[in-house]
């Protein structure tokens, strides 16, 4: 978001949280940039066609999507329940696939063309354990990123897709450090994830796993972006259908 509108784009922020929007919006607008956050919650069909809405009405026209919001309840397989599902599924999937579908309807009022870029995992391609859920999710996602564009080509609509690895933040790497990561996106209720997770970050094993990476480290947020603003802007004119995997090789064999 911060690379988009360093590149000159006006963004719109969506999040379930107001106060965190509030804070990134600020940050934008002291940077020099427009940004414009709206509550939202990527489940409901309805506040997704609010943000599109919203978009247009204060910035004129919506020229690129960028699918990222996301929840993964860590959950081991025979620990999912139906609620797990549903409140992994409806966001991660049927949320961004609608949330696409009224960005390019706007896309093709407009005249302009477009690009939408939808987020994944690695975890959708070489699943890692207690994800299985979100898996299935971002692998669905994959499968609409290729048919929207063919479906979309004829209106200049680029869709592509962006795949991270293991992605850290400062605030995970000192949850990490300090061992209170395990009570972190833990589906409630899974007590034998919970238990793992515990016996994992105890151990070390997460730690161990960071430093083993290719690179030696994994990825940081802004590595991400750097991938996301090349399919959104002029350099990623005739890729569509694409997915660039940003991991440090963490997933080749």
């Amino acid at each position: 978001m911060h690379r988009l509108s360093q590149a000159g784009a006006s963004v719109v922020l969506t999040g379930r949280g107001i106060d965190a929007l509030k804070k990134v919006e600020s940050q934008v607008s002291a940077a020099g940039g427009r940004a414009l956050g709206v509550q939202a919650d990527l489940a409901s069909l309805q506040d997704s066609q609010h943000v599109i809405d919203q978009a247009i009405q204060t910035f004129g026209r919506v020229d690129i999507l960028v699918n990222n919001a996301a929840v993964f309840p860590g959950a081991i397989f025979l620990e999912v329940t139906e609620k797990i599902w549903d409140d992994t599924v409806d966001p991660d999937l049927k949320g961004a696939f609608f949330l696409a579908q009224f960005a390019a309807k706007a896309m093709i009022a407009a005249s302009r063309g477009g690009r939408i870029i939808n987020l994944l995992s690695t975890d959708a391609f070489r699943p890692t354990g207690m994800l299985s859920a979100y898996g299935a999710a971002k692998l669905g996602l994959w499968s609409a990123t290729q048919a929207l564009a063919k479906e979309l080509a004829e209106h200049q609509i680029l869709v592509n897709a962006v795949t991270p690895g293991a992605t850290i933040t400062q605030d995970r790497l000192d949850k990490l450090a300090d061992g209170s990561f395990a009570g972190v996106g833990i589906a409630e209720g899974a007590a034998q994830t919970r238990a793992k997770v515990d016996a994992l970050v105890k151990s070390g094993a997460f730690l161990q796993m960071l430093k083993m990476m290719p690179l030696g480290r994994p990825g940081w947020p802004d590595e991400i972006a750097k991938a996301v603003l090349f399919l959104a802007s002029d350099m990623g004119s005739y890729v569509s259908g694409a997915n660039i995997i940003v991991d440090g090789a963490q997933t080749l064999r």
